[in-house]
């Protein structure tokens, strides 16, 4: 029985090598190069399928996103804009700066919940950006400075021309 087993393994051993061997010849004929080649090329054909597919699949991902966080452009009061304060993944950003508005979804690794600058989302972000400082207790209520408007003017530059206008804030 010992030996049955041995016998039994060596033959499946033989097959495999039979098997390889064939293979090995018959892909280095003149057929068989032509079989070796035609698989290289259906492999790469299926490949670029299969990556063709994703791509599209994650390109249709995308713009569900896109339309789930626009925000259709509007007048704003300041407690409206509580709910966008990055805490909810399924919801826009929205920042006031200097009496717009502001969706920064794109921006939820900065103004997300966990964000470091999250204190700007949700609100009118105006003085914190003029003054440069996140923690509103920081400020000190003065009237911004020229170099402080200068921030401010600075601060929304970069914001229309990184983020989606959503609006105007109203005083």
């Amino acid at each position: 029985s010992a030996l049955s087993r041995a016998m039994a393994q060596l033959e499946v051993q033989n097959s495999k090598f039979s098997l390889l061997r064939s293979l090995r010849e018959g892909l280095f004929t003149r057929n068989g190069f032509f079989t070796g080649v035609g698989l290289v090329c259906g492999w790469w054909l299926i490949s670029e399928l299969i990556g063709d597919y994703l791509a599209a699949k994650r390109a249709k991902k995308l713009r569900e996103l896109i339309a789930k966080m626009h925000v259709e452009p509007r007048e704003w009061k300041e407690p409206e804009l509580r709910p966008y304060d990055g805490s909810d993944v399924e919801k826009p950003i929205l920042i006031g700066v200097d009496g717009q508005v502001f969706n920064v979804w794109r921006g939820r690794n900065f103004y997300g919940a966990d964000g470091p600058y999250n204190e700007f989302a949700g609100k009118d972000a105006t003085r914190l950006l003029a003054k440069q400082i996140v923690d509103p207790s920081e400020d000190d209520g003065a009237p911004l400075t020229p170099e402080e408007m200068e921030n401010l003017g600075g601060w929304k530059s970069l914001f229309h021309s990184k983020y989606e206008a959503a609006g105007t804030l109203a005083a």
